[in-house]
């Protein structure tokens, strides 16, 4: 009976993990697909750096545009996205948009891919802060539960 009880309890804190990842995943996965996270950059080069999304981006390229070795390190946007607290557009934001087309900033420079932006949002630093910490917390916590009942999984009594 003690071991049912502890199935139950690590069934439903793996249940509660997988369902925050899959409600915070603009702040804990790595992989956002249809959307790009990104920095801002103030300097004479593409407006943002990509965080994440860069597979993504290369999916979403059309094919003429392919064959110019693009660096989806860095983008251009089309519009600029910012808040009353960053008119320059530096923090992290997460795009939603599609390539249309390359630019780069002299002959020399790699080619960076010109994107649409269809929507974007902020990403609040202290939010992505505040559910990193606590998620992985949890995990620990997740991980020390399941290394001191080990023996829940096996047959023994």
């Amino acid at each position: 009976m003690k071991n049912n009880k502890r199935k139950i309890i690590l069934a439903t804190f793996a249940f509660l993990l997988l369902t925050q990842i899959v409600v915070f995943r603009a702040y804990l996965s790595p992989f956002l697909w249809g959307e790009i996270k990104v920095d801002g950059l103030a300097c004479t080069c593409p407006d943002e750096k990509v965080i994440s999304g860069n597979l993504y981006l290369r999916t979403v390229t059309p094919d003429s545009l392919k064959k110019y070795n693009l660096d989806y390190s860095e983008i251009y946007v089309t519009e600029r996205p910012y808040t009353q607290h960053d008119v320059m557009g530096i923090d992290g934001y997460i795009i939603s948009g599609r390539v249309i087309g390359k630019k780069r900033v002299s002959e020399f420079d790699p080619w960076n891919p010109l994107v649409r932006v269809d929507k974007w949002r902020e990403v609040d630093i202290l939010n992505n802060l505040v559910i990193k910490t606590f998620f992985s917390l949890q995990v620990f916590i997740f991980l020390i539960l399941v290394w001191r009942w080990k023996n829940v999984f096996s047959n023994r009594p």
